[in-house]
């Protein structure tokens, strides 16, 4: 049966029930010593990125060498002027090329072959030659005529012996008592190559400078030159005892050295620089 209870009834009579107990939480287990610890499920890992690539050598680029340039052109050398050169150098430089010269003729000379004087020609016994078909034959003097085609206007130049100064000597010393202008001295060479070819050109005979000719030579054209080139010349008595010979044969050589050139004795300023 169900027990009706008054509803105004005190409700402090009515017995309070006992709280109920908190469930409490079982102490955690500690891991015994035969049960292996828990492992941590493996982690997700990462894909590595790949190494990078080595670096790669630094690419020698070869370029193609540039064309060779033309070799620039040497400055030309200064003209040489015969006015300002100090004349003492000038006369060594003369005399060596000179001094070659007559070395040269003279070992020709010595090599040639002996033969009886009735065969062979020598300067003693060369035959007068008149090649008058030579063109060069026409534009000569009368006088100069004869003395290319004579020996003995050659052979007036010839000495005994070979004169004991040397050749650069023997100009210094033209120098020294005879001044003069590098002219003068210079256009020696142009009238020995002169005589040379107008020799050669008209009578087919070369004109040989050896050891024997070459100081009367140089005395001769000295004088000739001195007195055309120069307006202060000197006497040939004075020449003559400078360059070591009498004045009357000193006189001979000026005059064969005259003859020998045909008295052609202007020279132009391009030939005169060309040597």
């Amino acid at each position: 049966m169900l027990a009706l209870v008054h509803p105004h009834q005190d409700i402090s009579h009515r017995p309070t029930p006992p709280p109920a107990p908190r469930p409490q939480r079982p102490p955690p287990r500690k891991p015994s010593a035969s049960r292996p610890a828990p492992v941590a499920p493996p982690q997700p890992q990462r894909a590595r990125a790949p190494p990078p690539p080595p670096p790669e050598p630094p690419r020698v680029v070869r370029h193609d060498p540039p064309p060779a340039l033309p070799a620039p052109t040497p400055p030309a050398p200064p003209p040489f002027d015969v006015h300002s050169y100090p004349s003492p150098d000038l006369l060594r430089l003369l005399a060596s090329l000179l001094a070659q010269i007559a070395a040269t003729n003279d070992k020709l000379d010595a090599v040639a072959p002996s033969a009886p004087p009735s065969t062979v020609p020598t300067r003693t016994t060369l035959a007068t030659v008149t090649p008058t078909d030579a063109p060069i034959w026409r534009t000569l003097t009368t006088a100069s005529r004869t003395a290319v085609s004579t020996p003995s206007s050659v052979l007036t130049f010839h000495a005994r012996n070979v004169p004991t100064i040397s050749l650069e000597a023997y100009l210094l010393r033209i120098l020294k008592y005879c001044p003069t202008t590098n002219e003068v001295f210079l256009s020696l060479l142009v009238y020995f190559d002169r005589m040379s070819k107008l020799s050669a050109e008209a009578t087919g005979r070369t004109f040989v400078i050896d050891s024997y000719n070459i100081h009367r030579l140089v005395i001769a054209g000295v004088t000739v030159a001195s007195k055309f080139f120069s307006d202060v010349f000197y006497t040939n008595s004075r020449y003559a005892k400078v360059g070591g010979l009498p004045q009357a044969e000193l006189n001979q050589l000026e005059l064969q050295f005259l003859l020998l050139n045909d008295f052609r004795l202007v020279i132009p300023r391009d030939e005169m620089q060309r040597y």
